[in-house]
């Protein structure tokens, strides 16, 4: 698996995350357990970070393979 490949890979697999981490904040608020539904929209926003940061990479990346 080429490095571009991983960091697709990557890139999905933190996208996953995101919308689980997402569906169960909404479940936590609907609960009423703001703690939690704070905690977990905390780390979808870090993990959003962290796709941007991919998505960065993976352009550069695809850039490089063309030229």
């Amino acid at each position: 698996m080429s490095h571009l490949e991983k960091l697709k890979s990557n890139r999905y697999i933190f996208q996953f995350y995101v919308g689980k981490a997402e569906v169960r904040a909404a479940k936590a608020t609907e609960d009423r357990d703001f703690e939690l539904a704070d905690l977990l929209g905390s780390l979808s926003s870090i993990i959003r970070e962290e796709i941007q940061e991919l998505d960065e990479e993976i352009a550069d990346w695809e850039y490089e393979e063309a030229n």
